[in-house]
């Protein structure tokens, strides 16, 4: 990480006609491995449709022979879930938890506890998850939805300082919170609310997947919600869980960071697109950043 921190720093010093923009990047075969040893060579970045030159690359990944960097995982409670499922929610938070190597970091968030920062210890974590209950506010989709976004963008700003490194935030909860959908562009305070939020969110590098256990065969549109526009996964009962907690470890602990200068347009939202150069691969990124 240092090396990429002082790489970025030279460039910084060369020219700066407006912020780095950083991404972390997940590159998995059809087997959802992490691929190895890809070059700067083999991606090719576009915003808004023009090519952008990358500027600083670094594939980050547990090594026994470099310097450890702990993964960051965020849990986001959905407290608006009916009372019945509190006991699902804390074994979900759990599971993911007692998944951690030693020495990451986890921390927990309750939707609607205005108290509970995006910092504390594994204690602390623990004493949120058994302390959380469901059914804390009526289930009113605007309102969990902008709910939602305030406290994404909150938790954002509180780790922005956290540098050069992916943060993952695993919502664990119904759609309408863990998904909030993108809503019609200029349609008042919830767009408003939804260009901080992933402004924030890419700022700080942070990817939202979602722990959905809805029952079988619920319809959950992913296409066009914060998943799949901050590049996370996400779960909903059509799988075991423990893949989906073990891919969550790896992609906080194994990825891709690039870094290129944005391009001169203006406009409140920006599109990303990634692409590799490998047959066979998935690529995982943010498409969106203010």
């Amino acid at each position: 990480m240092r090396v990429l921190a002082a790489a970025i720093a030279a460039i910084a010093l060369a020219q700066s006609p407006g912020d780095l923009v950083e991404l972390d990047v997940s590159v998995v075969d059809k087997d959802g491995r992490p691929v190895p040893d890809l070059r700067q060579s083999d991606f090719q970045v576009k915003e808004d449709g023009r090519a952008v030159d990358i500027k600083t690359f670094e594939w980050v990944r547990p090594d026994a022979n470099s310097e450890f960097v702990p993964s960051q995982i965020v849990l986001l409670l959905d407290d608006t879930v009916p009372i019945a499922g509190t006991s699902v929610v804390q074994a979900m938070a759990h599971a993911i938890v007692a998944s951690g190597r030693r020495g990451d970091e986890v921390t927990v968030v309750r939707l609607n506890n205005d108290r509970d920062e995006a910092f504390g210890d594994l204690e602390t974590a623990l004493s949120r998850i058994d302390s959380y209950h469901a059914g804390v506010v009526p289930i009113q989709v605007i309102d969990a939805a902008e709910r939602t976004l305030r406290v994404l963008a909150r938790v954002s700003r509180q780790l922005e300082a956290v540098e050069h490194r992916r943060k993952l935030v695993v919502c664990i909860g119904g759609p309408n919170v863990c998904n909030v959908l993108e809503p019609s562009k200029g349609r008042g305070q919830t767009w408003n609310l939804w260009i901080d939020a992933v402004s924030e969110m890419a700022r700080a590098n942070i990817s939202i997947s979602a722990a959905m256990p809805v029952r079988p065969g619920t319809f959950i549109m992913l296409g066009g919600g914060l998943v799949d526009a901050t590049g996370g996964t996400a779960f909903f009962n059509n799988t075991k869980f423990e893949p989906f907690v073990d891919a969550l470890w790896r992609d906080a602990s194994q990825y891709y960071f690039l870094g290129y200068w944005p391009t001169a347009r203006k406009g409140e939202l920006h599109d990303i697109d990634v692409k590799v150069a490998r047959k066979g691969v998935r690529v995982r990124v943010r498409r969106q950043r203010g």
